[in-house]
């Protein structure tokens, strides 16, 4: 598990850095990538003008969802929102503030941050249903909910990285875990009788999902850490038994050569300790 999360997190690092990278002209080849398109559809446009409405909405679907992916994937090295400087310190973006296990980055993460990804989330979803699908649909609740969704997503995402790709311990996670719980379920408790439970307790809600996702992940590699070291114990073991056994036949080949051993006695250890050696 742990593994599988940490290819993620690296697969994730290089995609972005290579979006990030120069390209033609000299600019990033995010920006390459956008004005291709900018270029490609724009001459379709031109070209099929007043032909099919439903492939011009298609095409300006394309784009948008071009664009709009773009800004999510590179969400994480420009601040949308900058927090103030207590929070951030020498953070110059999100992922350098999201790199540092606090409790200020994690707040910044499941409300700020999360409001952005989901914004850019919304428009995907939008330009997809909307200019490619052509369906009609009531987006006036479907941004609460993805932004809601985007908050425990995120809290996943967070201590997996920290416990995947920065090795921070099971036990300071699982710590962590438990006192974000203690604070949900106190706030839970304290906004009864509240008009603001109508806002709060929503978010609350897809945290603590959240929250027993991420313990499900966290026992999960605790789990595999302890199997490999129960069968690393065991591999020592094993070995300490075999160089035992050889510095017995070994010593005994000592005695052979004072003349304490038959010949036929030396011959046989002698072949027993090669065997040992090779199993090694």
């Amino acid at each position: 598990m742990k593994e599988r999360f940490k290819k993620i997190f690296l697969v994730s690092i290089e995609v972005i850095n290579w979006l990030e990278s120069p390209g033609f002209l000299g600019r990033m080849r995010a920006g390459n990538i956008l004005l291709g398109m900018f270029i490609l559809i724009g001459g379709l446009l031109y070209f099929i003008e007043g032909v099919s409405l439903v492939l011009n909405g298609i095409l300006m679907g394309l784009l948008e969802i071009t664009t709009f992916t773009l800004l999510f994937i590179l969400s994480l090295r420009s601040y949308w929102l900058k927090p103030p400087k207590f929070i951030r310190k020498e953070a110059v973006n999100p992922a350098q503030l999201f790199d540092r296990l606090s409790h200020w980055s994690f707040f910044y993460g499941i409300i700020v941050y999360s409001f952005f990804a989901s914004f850019f989330i919304e428009c995907i979803y939008i330009a997809f249903i909307k200019l490619i699908l052509h369906i009609n649909f009531d987006f006036s609740r479907s941004f609460y909910n993805l932004f809601f969704s985007t908050t425990a997503v995120f809290s996943v995402c967070y201590f997996m990285y920290h416990v995947s790709v920065k090795d921070v311990s099971i036990k300071a996670i699982k710590a962590r875990i438990r006192l974000y719980l203690a604070i949900i379920a106190t706030i839970t408790i304290g906004l009864f009788g509240f008009s603001l439970k109508e806002i709060l307790l929503p978010l609350i809600t897809y945290l603590g999902v959240g929250l027993a996702w991420l313990s499900f992940f966290v026992e999960q590699v605790e789990s595999e850490e302890k199997d490999s070291s129960s069968k690393k114990l065991s591999d020592e073991k094993r070995l300490e038994k075999a160089e035992v056994r050889i510095k017995y036949l070994e010593d005994e080949l000592e005695l052979l050569k004072k003349g304490r051993r038959t010949r036929k006695e030396g011959e046989e250890l002698s072949l027993i300790t090669n065997e040992k050696n090779t199993e090694l």
